[in-house]
């Protein structure tokens, strides 16, 4: 990559400001990403990377929302780009679609990580202010950056389809494969049993949304049930999203409470004994710009259903 900055000849290295906010949300598959990326990045010995955050407590009161707001544009449009042009960043890596500055360094190049197009392409699997909000921020920090980073062909794709009419096509567009952290061995009897699960099990690991379809998945091992006499469970790893109501009703209406299980955001060692515990990993997502979890699943030999 070259650089917009000559850097000195006492340091010659590249100084990159890496955006890790969203390690502020656990580890799901963005922030997983963004981890080992950026440790990837410290590795090269001609490269300086240094970590920034957008501010990661949230505050619910509505009083400081506002004041929440205040600080992201500060953040946003007046100590970022100071930064990037005090520190001479010859490039800034921006990971959370918030790269709004009300002046653009000239001498650093910015790379945008787009992992995908979901927003644009299915509009009505999030909230409506989530929508505009992101889409909003989406197309401004494209228009902002000189490189477009996403984890596959298959977005890479995407992205040229959807977003020629943004110049795209002026852009540099890259991608580079999402990978996995090594799954370590687990007491899976014991972490099981403080879950609740004590009988054999399917998995799904991810968030609740519908992008997920976490609904369909239901309906699909309501059938199972009915047509299989075996004890078996249906298990969902990870946080709540939106727009799920649907799902508990469902749950509710067929009667199902006792054979869906639902774990709630699970640690790293709990993920990995969940993985290496399943009978089967059903991942029937409707949109994924990679899909983290059934890389994890095949890496732990559990027969997986995409």
């Amino acid at each position: 990559m070259k650089t917009k900055h000559s850097t000195s000849a006492k340091e010659n290295k590249i100084k990159i400001l890496f955006d890790l906010t969203p390690l502020c949300r656990g580890r799901t598959g963005i922030p997983i990403f963004t981890e080992r990326l950026y440790e990837a990045l410290r590795k090269y010995p001609n490269v300086n990377v240094v970590p920034t955050f957008m501010f990661c407590k949230y505050i619910p009161t509505k009083p400081w929302r506002v004041y929440r707001i205040f600080e992201r544009l500060v953040y946003q449009q007046l100590y970022l780009p100071f930064k990037l042009y005090l520190g001479k960043y010859d490039v800034y890596v921006e990971n959370n679609y918030m790269f709004i500055p009300l002046f653009k360094p000239k001498n650093t190049i910015i790379v945008t990580l787009l992992y995908d197009i979901a927003l644009i392409l299915f509009d009505n699997l999030q909230t409506r202010s989530y929508n505009e909000k992101w889409k909003k921020n989406l197309y401004k920090s494209i228009d902002n950056s000189d490189i477009l980073l996403t984890i596959s062909q298959s977005s890479l794709n995407d992205i040229r389809k959807h977003l020629s009419e943004m110049s795209i096509l002026d852009k540099q567009l890259e991608y580079i494969y999402a990978d996995t952290d090594q799954i370590e061995n687990c007491n899976n009897i014991e972490i099981l049993e403080r879950l609740g699960i004590k009988d054999d099990y399917i998995l799904f690991l991810g968030t609740l949304e519908p992008r997920k379809n976490p609904l369909s998945l239901i309906k699909a091992f309501h059938l199972f049930k009915k047509t299989d006499s075996k004890n078996i469970k249906l298990v969902f790893a990870g946080k709540k999203g939106w727009l799920y109501d649907d799902v508990f009703a469902y749950i509710q209406e067929q009667n199902l409470q006792n054979d869906v299980i639902f774990t709630g955001y699970v640690s790293d060692e709990v993920k990995a004994c969940l993985l290496k515990g399943a009978k089967a990993f059903l991942f029937l997502s409707i949109y994924e710009g990679f899909g983290i979890p059934p890389l994890e699943a095949l890496k732990c030999g559990t027969p997986t259903v995409l």
